[in-house]
C-alpha cells in the first residue's frame, strides 16, 4: 500500500529579493511550491523557483491575478499594495501579515501615531505634510526628518542641525522626531502563528559606521544587562500583540544613554538582523516563517551560537579588488559562513550579500577584524 502524502501547499511571495530567496531556501525542506512575482526578472529569488511572474507588487490587479493562484500569500518588503493583500484575505487567501498591518507599518507617520496611542515608548515625534509646513513650525534642532514612504537603510531620512537645514529638507509627509541621545541600537525578531503562539528571537545588536550610518556589523547576543535585554523582548512581544500580526515582524530599538528603551521602526518580514538565525539559531527566522505560512508548530527561537553578522555591501570604485580578497578570505576562514544573494548590479553600498560568524564572543571580533582590514 503506497504513502497517502497531502497535496503541497503554494506559497505566494510578494518581491523576489534576498529575504525572499532565503525564505525560499527553508520552504524547499518543506516540499512546498513557491511563486514569486518581481519587477525583475533577475531577482535574487528567481533561480529558486520555477513560478515566477513578472510584475509590479504595488498594483493591485497584478497582486490579485499573482494571488488567485497560491493558498497563502507573503511578502518580501513593504512596496506591496495592502489593499490588495485585505482583498486577497476576502477571498479565502491566507495573507501574511494582514492588508491593515502593511498599512499601519508602510507610512512611520502611522507607524509612529499607532505606538504613541498604546503607550509603547517610542522618540518624541511630530507629523508635517510639507516642507512649507515644517518651515513655519517651531522646531527643537537637532532633529531627524524621515520620510513617511519610501525610505530605507538610511535613505530617507536626515539630520536637520538648525533652521539653515530646513531649506533642503524633504519635501512631502515626514515625521520630525526629536535627536535620540544613543548608546545602543539593538533588533528583535518575534514570529507569530495563527493561534496567538509566539517565540521572540534573542535581541542582537547593532553597530553602525558613524560616518555612512552604515551597518558595520550586529551581534548576538547583544552586550547589554539581561535585566534590560528582557525588557526589550517584552516591548517587541508587546508591539506585535497590538498590532495582531501573524508572521514576523521585527522591532527596532533605541537603549539612550539615560537609561531608556525607544521603539524605532518596525517591519512585518524577514529582516536583515535575523541572517545569523540560520547558523545560530535552533530554528531560522526563514523556517518559523514557512511553518507559518503552512500551518506547522513554531520552532524553537532559542540561541545555539554566539555570532557576528556583517552585510556585504558593493565596493566603492577602486575598491574592488580589497572586496574580493575579504571574501576570499572569508571562504578560508573555520566558523565563517558566506551568502551570496546573486545580483547582477554590484553597484556601491548595495547588499550583495552576508557573512554571519560563529563562535565565542572575543573570537567573533579577531575574525572581524581579520576579514575587513585593508
Amino acid at each position: 500500500m503506497g504513502l497517502a502524502l497531502n497535496s503541497p501547499q503554494t506559497i505566494g511571495i510578494l518581491g523576489g529579493g534576498q529575504l525572499a530567496r532565503m525564505t525560499l531556501e527553508a520552504a524547499m525542506r518543506f516540499g512546498a511550491h513557491c511563486h514569486v512575482l518581481d519587477k525583475n526578472a533577475d531577482a535574487p529569488a528567481v533561480p529558486y523557483t520555477r513560478y515566477f511572474t513578472q510584475g509590479d507588487a504595488l498594483d493591485f490587479d497584478t497582486v490579485m491575478r499573482f494571488g488567485a493562484a497560491c493558498d497563502v500569500v507573503t511578502i518580501d518588503s513593504e512596496h506591496v499594495n495592502a489593499a490588495a493583500l485585505t482583498a486577497l484575505a476576502e477571498a479565502g487567501k491566507r495573507v501574511y501579515p494582514s492588508g491593515a498591518v502593511l498599512a499601519t507599518i508602510q507610512n512611520k507617520c502611522r507607524q509612529k501615531e499607532f505606538l504613541a496611542a498604546r503607550h509603547i515608548p517610542t522618540a518624541k515625534f511630530r507629523v508635517f505634510a510639507s516642507r512649507a509646513e515644517l518651515k513655519q513650525a517651531k522646531l527643537d534642532f537637532p532633529c531627524v526628518q524621515k520620510m513617511a514612504t519610501a525610505g530605507y537603510d538610511g535613505y530617507g531620512v536626515k539630520v536637520l542641525q538648525s533652521a539653515a537645514d530646513l531649506d533642503t529638507a524633504f519635501d512631502g509627509e515626514s515625521l520630525i522626531e526629536e535627536k535620540i541621545d544613543i548608546a545602543k541600537e539593538v533588533a528583535v525578531i518575534v514570529a507569530t502563528a495563527d493561534d496567538g503562539k509566539f517565540v521572540a528571537y534573542e535581541p542582537v545588536e547593532m553597530v553602525f559606521d558613524p560616518q555612512r550610518n552604515i551597518l558595520s556589523y550586529q551581534i548576538c547576543p547583544a552586550d547589554i544587562a539581561r535585566p534590560l535585554l528582557n525588557r526589550a523582548e517584552f516591548i517587541a512581544t508587546s508591539a506585535a500583540r497590538h498590532l495582531g500580526v501573524r508572521g514576523l515582524i521585527a522591532v527596532e530599538m533605541f537603549f539612550t544613554r539615560s537609561g531608556e528603551i525607544l521603539v524605532n521602526e518596525m517591519a512585518p518580514r524577514p529582516h536583515n538582523s535575523g541572517h545569523h538565525t540560520i547558523e545560530a539559531a535552533a530554528t531560522s527566522q526563514y523556517e518559523n516563517l514557512v511553518r507559518i505560512l503552512l500551518n506547522l508548530p513554531l520552532g524553537s527561537a532559542e540561541t545555539t551560537s554566539q555570532s557576528l553578522m556583517m552585510n556585504l555591501l558593493g565596493p566603492e570604485a577602486a575598491r574592488e579588488k580589497e572586496f574580493a580578497a575579504m571574501i576570499a578570505r572569508a571562504q578560508g576562514m573555520p566558523g565563517v559562513h558566506v551568502h551570496w544573494y546573486g545580483k547582477k548590479d554590484l553597484r556601491p553600498f548595495r547588499k550583495l550579500g552576508h557573512i554571519t560568524i560563529t563562535g565565542e564572543r572575543a573570537e567573533l571580533l579577531k575574525q572581524y577584524s581579520a576579514l575587513t582590514k585593508t
